[in-house]
């Protein structure tokens, strides 16, 4: 296959390799098909209906799909003047197209140059009043957001660590940590970068704003580290000042909120993110964090506060008035595409979003993990680990991530390495969901004597399950271990957690009511539903008609695992 030249570029298809200046350059998916169409077309016109040929045959996809994976290549080519938009027609690229010939290709490809990683510690809050203890994460988590959008630097998630020494361990090059003081008058913050390799402090910072002006605190303080960090001085960071001071801290008390993954934490999250909009009803970021409530308030694993019928239309409202306000918010896309794969079963929509969502903020966590999960449910597994490994990396001590990055390898047939990432999380925080992932694996590879040990660990707590694990476990006993998993089951059932029933059916050897309870799964949308095609318990269900029409309804067929 030709090798080819533009611009600053070369593009080798058979390797499947960009580089910039002979540095690679990563490029997702879709964007590197849209780029070699391009390339391939050598700066003539590619009208829009060729790439939706090329790109999705036999797949209807909205006009906007093929503009957002336009976006995400503009964003990973690091220019968008490379690419023209002909109105209403289609692309072409702006700068000569050649082939290469052997001689001119390059001789080495230097790699991807490795993004520089900076730690952030919460904020200390030592002298502040009980209801300004979320200052101290709020204001390192917004600082934090501001940094991902800088290109070659990632940010590890605010609480990744608890000192230099962990830092080491992560990899980061820098550590920011910081003391917030307020009073009526003032809101100061003292803020220090040190050098992780040293241990010394490279800079450090005292600054200072009314209580009116938290927003403009926190730009400064990102600014000031974006300066102080190398290859990053020249960095525009993009920011709004909300028209009401409180709405800047209802939406960071907001955020704290979010962080525990609990029902009554969540629920006072919502009131606050409604209270900030109330106050500025154009404030981007709160109607994101909106959206962000939502999607957790729909999901199956937080018993659903709200019907997913009602509350994924709003977090898709939310997160189109966020992009409407400004469209570089990663949290908003990621939403979006969340929306388009949990509810719509839209997977090319859900595609361009959650790709493009990465792009704008490679260090967003849940935008990572939200990308991993959708390559995972499509049997793009190397992808998907790739992405939750980086999610990982950012964020070594979070459940979710850790839960998520199980899935994805149980999903590519990896059994054991899920189980390494349920005991990872297991040794941060031992909950009954984390014993409930860990089961189910073991149940898929027969292993029941401990996936029942597990089931009973998982009882033990949850407040619905007080008394019944004792009573499964006489079950098993005295009667057979069918008759207890029956009890269990019933319990699943009953408090709506009907994908686990599906599941517990197929082990049980009862397909028919795991078809059932997947149809059930079907009427409700339950979350995740996007890894029916692909989830090893349900392979016994693969060649029965029933499964097959849940596939097609779930617009999965043809995205089997093979």
């Amino acid at each position: 296959m030709p090798v080819y030249s533009f611009g600053p570029f070369v593009l080798d298809p058979a390797e499947r390799r960009l580089t910039r200046d002979g540095r690679r350059v990563a490029v997702p998916a879709k964007a590197w098909q849209i780029l070699l169409m391009l390339v391939e077309a050598g700066g003539r016109l590619v009208l829009h209906e060729a790439f939706r040929v090329k790109l999705w045959p036999n797949v209807v996809v909205e006009d906007r799909t093929l503009t957002v994976h336009m976006s995400t290549l503009r964003k990973a080519l690091g220019d968008g003047a490379f690419i023209e938009t002909v109105a209403r027609a289609g692309y072409r690229l702006t700068v000569p197209v050649r082939a290469l010939s052997d001689a001119d290709r390059p001789a080495q490809v230097v790699p991807a140059a490795e993004s520089r990683m900076l730690a952030v510690r919460p904020f200390s809050t030592g002298s502040l009043d009980e209801d300004d203890g979320y200052l101290g994460i709020g204001i390192a988590d917004a600082v934090s957001t501001a940094l991902g959008t800088v290109r070659g630097l990632s940010v590890a998630s605010v609480g990744a660590v608890e000192d230099v020494e962990a830092s080491r361990v992560l990899g980061a090059g820098h550590l920011l940590e910081g003391a917030v003081q307020r009073n009526a008058e003032r809101l100061q913050v003292t803020a220090r970068l040190i050098d992780v390799e040293s241990g010394c402090t490279r800079r450090s910072e005292r600054f200072e704003q009314s209580p009116a002006n938290g927003a403009a605190l926190q730009d400064e303080i990102a600014t000031w580290v974006a300066a102080s960090l190398p290859d990053t001085s020249d960095v525009d960071l993009h920011s709004y000042r909300p028209r009401a001071a409180e709405a800047y801290f209802l939406q960071l008390q907001a955020r704290a909120h979010l962080k525990p993954f609990t029902r009554l934490p969540l629920l006072k999250a919502h009131a606050l993110f409604e209270q900030a909009l109330a106050l500025d009803p154009g404030y981007a970021m709160a109607h994101a964090g909106l959206g962000s409530t939502y999607l957790l308030m729909a999901s199956t694993a937080m018993l659903r506060p709200l019907p997913a019928d009602e509350a994924m239309p709003l977090a898709r409202q939310a997160a189109e008035r966020a992009l409407a306000l400004d469209e570089s918010l990663a949290e908003a896309w990621a939403v979006q595409g969340r929306v388009k794969m949990e509810y719509d079963w839209d997977w090319e929509g859900a595609e361009a979003d959650l790709a493009h969502a990465v792009a704008l903020n490679g260090s967003s966590v849940e935008a990572l993990g939200a990308f991993g999960q959708f390559l995972s449910a499509m049997g793009r597994h190397n992808e998907a680990i790739e992405a939750m490994e980086q999610a990982r990396k950012l964020d070594p001590r979070h459940v979710e991530t850790l839960q998520h990055l199980a899935i994805v390898y149980w999903m590519a047939g990896q059994a054991e390495r899920a189980l390494d990432a349920v005991d990872a999380s297991l040794k941060i925080e031992d909950t009954p969901r984390v014993h409930y992932g860990r089961m189910m694996i073991l149940d898929q590879l027969g292993r029941r004597d401990e996936a029942m040990a597990e089931r009973l660990a998982t009882l033990r707590g949850l407040a619905v399950g007080q008394g019944l694990a004792d009573h499964v476990e006489v079950v098993a006993r005295t009667e057979s271990w069918r008759a207890a998993m029956e009890v269990w089951i019933a319990l699943l059932e009953r408090t709506n957690r009907w994908e686990g029933a599906a599941m517990q059916w197929v082990v049980a050897g009862d397909s028919g009511r795991a078809l059932d309870a997947l149809e059930h799964c079907i009427r409700s949308r339950t979350t995740y539903l996007c890894f029916t095609g692909q989830n090893p318990c349900f392979r016994p269900l693969h060649n029965t008609p029933r499964f097959q029409d849940i596939l097609r309804t779930l617009k999965l067929d043809g995205r089997m695992a093979s």
